[in-house]
């Protein structure tokens, strides 16, 4: 489900540390995120992958790109950071890159990340935090596996152009569209077609905080109608615009899932 990264009101960058009773459903956002293990063994689901955790694991989750923390031991530490969209895009690569597996650091790097989050968690100066996590994600980016050309040249023409058509993608990457499906469902987890209606998603509650109406912000970001419009965000949320926007937003930004036992 689409679920904005639990950001404190005015700013651009947070760090926490994950607490069990605050565990999330499965989501994708618009923030792309980095997750390190501090302590313990978990399991993530990342898209259609499942990816085992153990201290020194790091992650990174691309805008859009679905995740869930599936299992944890009793001494699990995880730190989850993010940056806002408009700070991710002075980062090269934080807002068109996207990882092809976890990266696992060496004790040396995992204790001196890790003390800098921890220091950042409990800071209280925003533009130290939104400085330092900055350069957190650019050393991060630095490291994370790519995933194959094809995958990582749709990945960056769809965040540039969500309403790019299968055809025109497939005319770019000199290749055909059932190829740059499979790959891209294999490297990022989720198929062109789902992950370019994510996009047009985000982009369409953003047009209606903007003030748009429905129609017209379903129309702005490339649905064909708003009847496609409602039916992706219905899959997506579980409710319609409507509702959502009436009411039940804030319920779902906050969902958590029940603690295990």
């Amino acid at each position: 489900m689409f679920q904005p990264f639990p950001m404190l009101a005015g700013r651009r960058a947070q760090v926490f540390r994950h607490q069990p009773q605050y565990r999330r459903p499965r989501h994708f956002h618009e923030e792309p995120e980095i997750n390190l293990v501090a302590r313990g063994t978990g399991i993530m689901g990342v898209g259609e992958r499942v990816v085992p955790l153990v201290a020194g694991t790091l992650l990174y989750f691309a805008p859009g790109q679905d995740h869930a923390l599936l299992d944890e031991s009793m001494d699990f530490v995880l730190y989850v950071a993010a940056l806002r969209p408009e700070l991710a895009a002075r980062i090269a690569g934080a807002a068109s890159k996207v990882a092809l597996d976890a990266v696992q650091l060496t004790p040396a790097v995992r204790a001196e990340e890790l003390a800098l989050l921890g220091a950042l968690d409990r800071a209280r100066d925003t533009s130290v935090v939104e400085h330092r996590l900055a350069e957190l994600f650019e050393r991060s980016l630095s490291n994370v596996p790519l995933p194959h050309v094809v995958s990582r040249r749709s990945f960056e023409l769809l965040r540039l152009d969500p309403s790019l058509p299968g055809a025109a993608l497939a005319a770019r990457l000199h290749t055909g569209e059932s190829g740059i499906s499979r790959r891209f469902r294999k490297d990022v987890g989720v198929n062109v077609v789902e992950y370019r209606a994510r996009l047009k998603l985000m982009q369409f509650v953003a047009e209606v905080d903007r003030g748009a109406s429905f129609a017209r912000a379903a129309y702005a970001v490339g649905f064909g109608s708003y009847a496609q419009c409602h039916r992706v965000f219905t899959r997506a949320l579980g409710c319609a615009p409507q509702a959502y926007f009436g009411g039940q937003r804030a319920a779902l930004t906050e969902m958590t899932l029940p603690m295990h036992g």
